[in-house]
């Protein structure tokens, strides 16, 4: 859940609408809850009410209207979402106040807006939020007329890390900022070509200023590592880059062709001394550098945190892509009918357990996601605040576990989305092809999530060593495993828990938490003993590491990430009261999403002995006349995902009904809540651009004379 809520639909009615009359009236009369309810168990009512007036604003101004077969240029997709961008800050939709006394409005407004438009979401955050609060958190020298100016959309901010030639590994990033003690300024190069900044969203066309990240060099030639300073860029009236600098836009890409993604180079381009951002380092006039933090790590414990935001939030964005592409196909599957029983009507597609086995535990996985990214949400805003009140080692526990946290979530989920987007395209057969039914602007928009705020086999890397960490502590020194948050104390009993084995079928939540807490223990200690052999075999902890990743540190992370999201949903489960009907659904959605992602380790689970090789135990056939069948645990975890399948079929859009944007967000032909396909994609192929039109091109291209007509053949 995203905000606290009492369960009072009533009081929620103008916020949530019925759905129209229409072909998916039958599927959601088999449903056996309040589709309305379980959208307040899912967000609270705060929220519930925020995003509706933040759908009803944009469905209320010109400027967001649009059609699903709507084809644009990428200059006019460019020029839309800076109109929108501008109309979005001139609404003010929230106060800066009332994102810090309700901060769930802050996620809530980025789905808002994400579920309609990514491009326009992640230009917003860039140039808006990320960048003010990166001025915010700073204790430069400087008032606050840019902040003024950003907030009044008078100037653009944008974040520049990424360079040609290095992006995970931020250490050696290679523009430098080296101090001028007699021009009281830093001096930012770009000392090769390699060194060029990439990738920077909002800095191709628009962007006015950047906090970039360089090299800090004293005037003694010393290096003092990554620091990040506030470089103004571009005349914020004619958006003409100031001399010293080259920019340019990045072209066009796979997806989120509404964002402008730049390049930048510098040379000998100076910004005042104030300009570096010196919360935690500073230099002094004469050239000195001087830090404010005694203990390295716990700084870079700190810094991991907040950094984590990004990752964070992408995880929200990967939620929502699984959302609106199951709202799509599910209601899609509802109506389409094909085949059926001999002399009988055609079915709906979603009647079969084919159907029904690859669109439902994606629906799963979407509530417990869901689940998992409002409370981790929480743990980052507890620890945002505590970083400016608490010590330092409370600071850096927390920040290290969000750090880890994030990292393996954002892995996860945005794999978890690109497959479920592909999945319920297919399902959708031919017309999910169709541009209207937007699952194509879903894919590419979502691409890029695998990718930014770190490369996911880099990100599980984090997850691995701060576990390992944990249990080479435990192991050599003795320490006890546990975190501010908890999601590693279970690891303290590893030895206890590798002693246990399944004790049955896995029927039920808290049995799946068990095999899984085997399963990252078993994983934890197979890993750190191969990382030992390793280090041993070739005498360096590098190269260790890099051959201990597949079938160890890679799959520790995911299932230490599997267990962590299916734990923090039992908990909800446990710790919240809703409805009887509610309950018996979400238990259902939580032991299917378990039962489904261990699937993926059964031969882990054989192997380490959890699964025993106990003969296999018959089940009584429905023929009398055949033989029992045999069975084991892994069929028994097969029977069981497609049995829950079944189960929540008649619940299926209802429980997709709960969380799906209006139409004109969702703005699909296929996914439209009046379940009126057909009329819906005719609307598309007879509207869309050309349909009845004759190329200009084609008479004379076909009547043209062959160039190869006078050839003959030599045979």
């Amino acid at each position: 859940m995203l905000s606290p809520t009492d369960l009072d639909v009533d009081s929620l009615l103008d916020c949530i609408p019925d759905w129209p009359k229409g072909p998916l009236d039958n599927a959601r009369s088999k449903a056996s809850f309040d589709w309305k309810v379980m959208k307040l168990v899912l967000d609270g009512d705060t929220v519930v009410r925020f995003k509706h007036k933040v759908w009803s604003t944009l469905a209320s101004d010109p400027i967001f209207k649009r059609t699903p077969w709507e084809e644009y240029d990428r200059n006019e997709e460019r020029r839309l979402t800076f109109a929108r961008l501008k109309k979005l800050v001139d609404y003010k939709l929230a106060s800066e106040e009332e994102y810090l006394n309700e901060p769930h409005k802050i996620p809530a407004f980025v789905q808002a807006v994400g579920q309609f438009s990514w491009s326009l979401i992640v230009k917003r955050v860039l140039s808006y939020e990320y960048f003010i609060v990166s001025c915010k958190m700073d204790n430069g020298d400087r008032d606050n007329s840019l902040v003024n100016d950003i907030m009044n959309f008078n100037a653009l901010g944008a974040i520049s890390i990424t360079e040609l030639a290095h992006g995970s590994n931020t250490k050696e990033l290679q523009t430098t900022a080296t101090y001028d003690p007699t021009k009281q300024c830093f001096v930012l190069n770009t000392p090769r070509l390699e060194a060029t900044k990439v990738w920077s969203g909002v800095l191709g066309q628009s962007a006015t200023h950047v906090v970039v990240f360089a090299q800090l060099y004293t005037p003694d030639g010393s290096c003092h590592g990554l620091h990040s300073f506030m470089v103004p860029i571009r005349d914020p009236k004619t958006f003409q880059p100031y001399p010293g600098l080259i920019i340019g836009d990045m072209g066009g890409k796979v997806g989120l062709n509404g964002l402008d993604n730049g390049f930048m180079t510098f040379k000998n381009y100076c910004i005042p001394k104030a300009s570096l951002m010196n919360r935690n380092s500073d230099v002094t006039s004469d050239g000195k550098y001087t830090s404010k933090v005694k203990d390295e790590s716990k700084r870079f414990g700190i810094t991991l945190g907040v950094l984590s935001s990004g990752r964070i939030f992408i995880i929200l964005f990967s939620i929502s892509n699984i959302q609106s592409a199951l709202s799509i196909a599910v209601r899609y599957s509802a109506v389409r009918r094909q085949f059926g029983p001999t002399n009988g009507e055609e079915i709906p597609v979603l009647e079969y357990q084919s159907q029904q086995w690859r669109l439902i535990p994606y629906i799963a996985a979407s509530y417990v996601f869901h689940n998992f990214f409002g409370s981790l949400f929480l743990d980052y805003v507890d620890f945002f605040v505590t970083a400016f009140n608490a010590n330092g080692d409370t600071q850096m526990d927390m920040g290290a576990e969000i750090h880890s946290l994030s990292s393996c979530g954002k892995a996860v989920a945005t794999w978890m989305a690109r497959d479920a987007i592909q999945e319920c395209r297919e399902c959708c057969g031919g017309h999910g092809y169709l541009k209207a039914a937007g699952f194509g602007e879903l894919r590419n928009d979502h691409d890029a999530n695998t990718t930014y705020e770190g490369d996911n086999n880099v990100l599980l890397q984090q997850t691995s060593n701060y576990l390992i960490k944990f249990y080479k502590e435990k192991v050599e020194e003795g320490k006890p495993i546990s975190s501010y948050f908890g999601s590693v104390n279970y690891l303290d009993s590893i030895e206890t828990i590798l002693s246990t084995r399944c004790p049955g079928n896995l029927d039920d939540i808290p049995k799946v938490l068990e095999a899984y807490r085997f399963l990252v223990c078993y994983l934890l200690k197979s890993s750190y003993l191969k990382l030992q052999e390793q280090t041993v075999k070739m005498g360096d902890s590098f190269d260790a590491k890099n051959a201990t990743q597949v079938y160890y540190l890679r799959s520790l992370a995911i299932v230490f990430f599997e267990a962590e999201a299916l734990d923090r949903f039992q908990r909800f489960l446990t710790e919240f009261s809703v409805p009887d009907e509610i309950s018996i659904v979400l238990k259902q959605l939580g032991l299917l999403y378990g039962l489904w992602s261990l699937e993926k380790h059964l031969a882990v689970l054989y192997e380490s002995g959890y699964f025993t090789s106990l003969p296999l135990k018959p089940t009584q056939s429905t023929l009398s006349s055949s033989k029992p069948i045999l069975t084991g645990p892994s069929t028994n975890i097969k029977e069981m995902i497609l049995q829950l399948c079944n189960q929540l079929k008649d619940n299926a859009v209802a429980l997709v009904d709960s969380y799906a944007p209006p139409d004109h967000i969702l703005n699909s032909s296929l996914g439209a809540s009046d379940g009126q396909i057909y009329q819906n994609i005719f609307a598309a192929l007879e509207n869309n651009k050309g349909a009845f039109g004759k190329p200009e091109w084609l008479e004379q291209i076909a009547n043209s004379p062959s160039t190869l007509s006078g050839l003959k053949s030599k045979l």
